[in-house]
């Protein structure tokens, strides 16, 4: 016994001391993951950064710091501007850094989902709003935890085509920590500010201000905060309805409406016009797609109503927006309202025939003659396997050929507060606890589909809901469902001024809306062929889609390469097989 333990003794005094734990571990990770608080480190640890984009387009990746034995403190990120071999430059002021603020998610909203803490909430270095330094940098690391940031290059519409180099910094206490470095490799395409895509998102001012504000403020409060959310929104390529909610304000008096619409106008005209967005910030002219005309509730009778549509209709031809307006018919009608729904139709188009009608239903032929805008859930542009009865007024898509096809998503996509069920797996999805694919698949689902637009109920759900909408989010069984944002508090976030917080979900929304640009463009130099076999690498199914954010990725870096060499005039191999 003496001899074993003396040989044991001697194996322990002679073994090499064990490495000393590095205070730090950090790589960097696509923007198709969602790094979670706890999240192991990947085995090759990516330590440099190779980005592609085109003109006009945000590109970002997320950098990850991972703390040792010791709590890090003082920690904070800076970056070089960005050079061409040629002298070519491209300004570290179109870099936006966010800190990934983490949610509580006490239950999944599906078999997709999971529980415990999320990325989500992006609190920004300098927003890009009011360009004010906010409190989230420096910020401190805990041992074993993840904390990731959110890094978005947007590449001027100027930039030249090439390869650019630049560097990232990170520091403690001001002191370099180590570096990291970043090459931008700049496309020869543009995409172009205003959407293809036509967009919907509904959006409450009221509700938001009382958010901000605490309570119900002033009119010039509620529009000012309005157009600052509509802006964010604009910025992310998605168009809203709603806004202040508040109609113009008007007189009828002898079957004559005489509408005051000043106010209407400052609120709305420079989206429509594409001057929301001043020269020289990114997507500069950028219009909104659709706009929504309001009905207020005290108009009581069917000649009232008429003579406002009627009105409408003419200013919005008067100010050249007719293109973009459209009326909402009604919000999925059950059988029982195809009746009232018909009605009011027939008297929308008594008032001016041009106004186009939405209604968020499959194509009823009982319908046909008053709507314009088709909307059905993604779930019922095709049945699931198993369960046909779902959409059971589902009519398929030859039913919208010559007809203007939007869609729209749900809680359908989750559950609706129905525990499980394999039904509610492998839909598009906006929740905060799905896969990153998810939250960017819906636009490729519109291409695949000849969709034209897409509806979404809201976008600040949860700021008219009871608790704060940071932590009380949860709705209709989604964790996150209908709010893409987060009410940007100074007390909370820094600064002096109010800004909306944008969420990690709406900047993945934004990268499938440039994806769907990317398609579109292939269509128009290469066919339409082409640009499906490179959407058909993403989508089978609405339900049925590429999960991997690796082969998601690579799919859209050889749409990119094979888009730069349609725009350069450079003939070869299009790379959609």
């Amino acid at each position: 016994m003496c001899f074993r333990w003396l040989a044991i003794s001697l194996f322990l005094s002679t073994a090499p001391a064990p490495a000393a734990a590095r205070p730090l571990t950090w790589w960097i990770a696509n923007p198709l993951t969602k790094v979670r608080p706890q999240d192991p480190p990947p085995d090759s640890p990516r330590t440099s950064v190779d980005l592609h984009a085109g003109r006009n387009e945000f590109e970002p990746f997320q950098l990850v710091l991972r703390g040792g034995e010791k709590d890090l403190t003082g920690l904070d990120i800076e970056f070089s501007d960005f050079h061409a071999a040629d002298g070519a430059d491209i300004s570290k002021e179109n870099i936006t850094v966010y800190f990934e603020q983490c949610v509580d998610v006490a239950k999944s909203s599906s078999s997709n989902g999971a529980a415990g803490r999320w990325p989500d909430p992006l609190i920004p270095r300098v927003d890009r709003y009011a360009h004010e330094k906010r409190n989230a940098f420096p910020f401190d690391l805990a041992p074993g935890h993840n904390q990731a940031l959110w890094i978005e290059i947007y590449v001027p519409p100027s930039a030249r085509r090439g390869r650019y180099e630049g560097t990232a910094r990170v520091l403690s206490k001001g002191a370099a920590r180590f570096s990291v470095p970043v090459t931008l490799t700049v496309w020869g395409f543009k995409l172009p500010s205003t959407s293809t895509l036509r967009t919907s998102f509904g959006f409450n001012g009221t509700t938001a201000l009382k958010q901000h504000r605490g309570r119900y403020t002033t009119d010039d409060d509620l529009y000012a905060l309005t157009r600052l959310y509509t802006k964010a929104a604009l910025l992310h390529r998605i168009s809203i309805h709603g806004g202040s909610e508040v109609p113009p304000k008007y007189r009828y008096s002898n079957g004559h409406m005489q509408i005051d619409w000043a106010p209407y106008d400052a609120e709305v005209g420079p989206f429509l016009d594409g001057t929301a967005i001043p020269a020289g910030e990114p997507l500069y002219g950028a219009q909104t797609t659709s706009v929504e005309l309001r009905t207020p509730p005290s108009l009581d009778t069917e000649d009232q109503q008429t003579a406002w549509w009627k009105a409408w209709a003419g200013h919005f031809r008067k100010a050249g927006w007719s293109d973009r307006l459209f009326l909402y018919l009604w919000d999925e009608p059950r059988a029982a309202d195809l009746p009232k729904v018909l009605a009011r139709g027939r008297l929308a188009a008594a008032a001016d025939p041009s106004i186009p009608t939405l209604v968020t239903l499959p194509f009823s032929s009982q319908l046909a003659d008053v709507v314009r805008i088709w909307v059905p859930l993604v779930n019922c542009l095709e049945p699931k396997p198993g369960y046909d009865d779902f959409c059971e007024q589902a009519p398929g898509l030859d039913a919208y050929r010559g007809r203007d096809l939007w869609f729209y998503q749900s809680c359908a996509s989750h559950g609706c507060n129905i525990a499980g069920g394999a039904y509610f797996a492998g839909w598009p999805s906006y929740m905060i606890d799905v896969p990153a694919p998810a939250n960017r698949v819906m636009q490729w689902v519109a291409w695949k589909y000849r969709v034209r637009g897409e509806l979404y109920y809201s976008m600040d759900e949860a700021y008219s809901a009871a608790g704060d909408p940071w932590t009380n989010f949860r709705l209709f069984g989604g964790n996150g469902d209908g709010t893409l944002f987060y009410p940007g508090r100074p007390a909370q976030i820094g600064g002096t001024t109010d800004i909306p917080i944008e969420s990690i979900r709406l900047k993945l929304i934004r990268e499938g809306m440039e994806d769907y640009e990317y398609l579109v463009l292939l269509d128009r130099l290469a066919g339409r062929q082409t640009a499906d076999r490179f959407g058909d690498r993403i989508v089978q199914k609405p339900f049925l889609w590429e999960n991997n954010p690796e082969a998601f990725l690579n799919t859209r870096l050889d749409m990119g390469e094979t888009l730069d060499r349609l725009a350069s005039g450079v003939t070869g191999k299009l790379n959609g097989q």
